[in-house]
């Protein structure tokens, strides 16, 4: 039987360590990508996206509610237009929180799941999670494909289900190359699957491979947490996530249960991926149940 970690993971997704922080310490690292578009590296874990242009500011994700003020005045040095457009990938707090500012005069594209998820209310533990306020819940959805013609670009966002979550998109800039990925990319680190939104190991790993076969070589890759990825490290990252999960694989046909699996450290040649969110305990307690 699946170990019921799911709610804790969720609760501990902001970044290790932010449950102890100073939020007021927190900083955002800005990069220029591309011409007019900036990645915005929120307290060293979590990537936001801007593209700044003629036609003003679009946003993709908006970090934690807690640093929203560190994430507004990051944005207001690239310009001071208003947001435009805010973007989530998909439906976690670290990438929502701040929507309630973000948001507040923009208008907010998600998969309709995102929008559902974020206008209801949901238990945690023992608390309650209010829904967001309806100016901080996508007010523009979609199931499949959207396109957006913005600052010189036409923007193509594609739905990947079954991946890091049931409602994930991932946003491509084609003049520059670049390809937003949300949480289908921990950079590398063991990704988190939400099997209860749902994720799913095997379709994160499909997902992954999809976009290895449908963009170009020399895109640049932006996930959700972790360094800026090019094509061939996404590729190398995919196999050795293949290869992870067939030790699991192998070591459960044999009998091994998921205690044992930890016990002998089955995934130590990989431990270096465990040191982010997801440790190696964490990842076979994840995929043993669907391998």
């Amino acid at each position: 039987m699946m170990r019921p970690i799911t709610i804790f993971l969720i609760m501990l997704l902001p970044v290790m360590g932010f449950s102890q922080r100073d939020w007021s310490q927190v900083s955002v690292k800005t990069t220029e990508i591309a011409p007019g578009l900036y990645r915005l590296f929120v307290g060293d874990g979590v990537a936001v996206v801007a593209s700044v242009g003629e036609n003003g500011l679009l946003v993709i994700d908006a970090a934690y509610a807690q640093t929203t003020p560190q994430l507004m005045e990051a944005i207001k040095k690239l310009s001071e237009a208003p947001i435009h457009y805010l973007v989530n990938t998909h439906l976690h707090g670290d990438h929502t929180g701040g929507n309630v500012e973000l948001g507040r005069n923009a208008d907010i594209i998600a998969h309709s799941s995102v929008k559902e998820y974020l206008s209801s209310e949901h238990i945690q533990g023992d608390r309650t999670i209010p829904p967001l306020p309806d100016h901080a819940v996508p007010n523009i959805t979609f199931s499949d494909r959207m396109t957006l013609d913005f600052n010189g670009q036409t923007l193509e966002m594609t739905h990947l289900p079954e991946g890091h979550t049931g409602g994930d998109i991932i946003v491509w800039f084609p003049e520059s190359r670049v390809l937003v990925m949300g949480d289908l990319l921990f950079a590398g680190y063991f990704p988190f699957v939400d099997v209860s939104n749902g994720g799913h190991p095997q379709g994160f790993m499909d997902n992954v491979a999809w976009i290895l076969e449908n963009f170009p070589q020399e895109t640049t890759l932006i996930g959700g947490h972790g360094p800026v990825f090019n094509m061939q490290q996404l590729k190398e990252y995919h196999q050795t996530l293949a290869k992870t999960m067939e030790m699991v694989k192998n070591a459960k046909e044999k009998g091994m249960s998921q205690e044992e699996m930890k016990a002998e450290r089955i995934l130590k040649s990989w431990e270096n991926y465990g040191t982010f969110f997801i440790t190696e305990d964490r990842w076979i307690e994840t995929i043993y149940p669907f391998l």
